[in-house]
């Protein structure tokens, strides 16, 4: 298993993006949103700061049930 560092928030934008999610909101914190084939919604966060946080990162991926590899280093 690989090393997880914080990664750029642009970083982070494009690999929810490519998986399939939509940014929905922005205020303090940027919200996007996913429905899956059975229906269910996928819903995640992140701050607006320049560099997401490895804490964050590990949220993320709970959240939005994705690969840990797609956020390693």
């Amino acid at each position: 298993m690989g090393r997880f560092k914080p990664l750029p928030q642009k970083k982070v934008i494009q690999i929810l993006k490519n998986n399939g999610f939509k940014e929905v909101r922005t205020g303090k914190h940027i919200t996007f949103k996913k429905r899956r084939d059975d229906g269910q919604i996928l819903t995640t966060w992140m701050p607006h700061h320049r560099e997401i946080t490895v804490f964050v990162i590990l949220h993320i991926i709970k959240q939005t049930e994705k690969s840990r590899k797609e956020f390693e280093i």
